[in-house]
């Protein structure tokens, strides 16, 4: 009976040792940025990804040639001003005109396109101090809430964006993004929290009208930085509509906004 509780013991304290493949995998070419209706100069970043042991470090893209042309006949062809960053100091941002960018590097195109919407005009905005409930340890926050009218000529996807003292605090990816699919044609509320924001700050909000191939970027984007979870599905990247396997997003934004002086 001895002999046979020990060799038990042995069979289930046995474990398998499994090696788990971690390969690096090529770098893909990583576009950040925009242009837009408001004055230049706009930037696109450019980077390369990393590896899945060195996640942290940022492998800037220099030397590409970037070109960004419309659909008018104009087009420039940006300077590097740092290590990845290319700027234009001609063009300008107008509505309903299509922006084609392409990028040459390391042998390789990639090009992208985004036509610029229509402005939508935000109506109204409000704030409200917000304070915790008793007995907790948070912070009061201000709650901003803007009113806008969904134009119902026209199939519209909106992004936010939130300033505080002209320092960006919420970007598009922080606040939620809508497609007019359930409101065609109504009057709009939107309610933007942040809980750094305090009595006497100048704060401002961006209502940025952009085309499905970005709401669509934004919606995945967010879906991916949110997953987690024992029982959640593996994150899958963002759609990109970056060609040739490049990754992020080159896109034309219509952008208005409202400001107001928190008390």
């Amino acid at each position: 009976m001895t002999l046979l509780l020990f060799i038990l013991l042995g069979m289930y304290s046995c474990q398998e040792v499994i090696t788990v493949n971690l390969n690096s995998v090529s770098a893909k070419v990583v576009v950040e940025g925009n242009i837009n209706n408001a004055p230049g100069p706009y930037t696109i970043k450019l980077t390369n990804t990393t590896n899945y042991f060195d996640p942290s470090s940022v492998s800037y893209l220099s030397g590409a040639s970037v070109t960004i042309a419309d659909n008018a006949g104009h087009s420039e062809t940006l300077q590097e001003s740092s290590p990845g960053n290319y700027v234009t100091s001609t063009l300008v941002g107008t509505i309903g005109r299509t922006y084609y960018l392409t990028i040459v590097a390391n042998g390789q195109t990639y090009t992208a396109s985004s036509i610029m919407a229509d402005t939508v005009r935000i109506d109204s905005m409000s704030y409200a101090l917000r304070l915790p409930r008793p007995g907790s340890t948070a912070p009061p926050s201000y709650s901003l809430t803007c009113s806008y009218t969904d134009p119902a000529s026209t199939i519209n996807y909106y992004g936010f964006r939130l300033w505080r003292n002209g320092l960006i605090i919420n970007n598009i990816v922080d606040n939620r993004v809508e497609s007019d699919k359930l409101f065609n044609g109504t009057a709009q509320q939107v309610r933007i929290r942040n809980t750094e924001l305090i009595a006497g700050d100048s704060v401002r909000v961006d209502l940025i009208a952009f085309d499905k191939n970005a709401y669509d970027y934004y919606n995945t984007l967010k879906a991916t930085l949110n997953a987690g979870g024992p029982f959640s599905a593996p994150p899958a990247n963002p759609v990109s509509n970056i060609s040739n396997n490049g990754v992020g997003y080159f896109g034309a934004f219509a952008i208005t906004h409202r400001s107001m002086l928190l008390q």
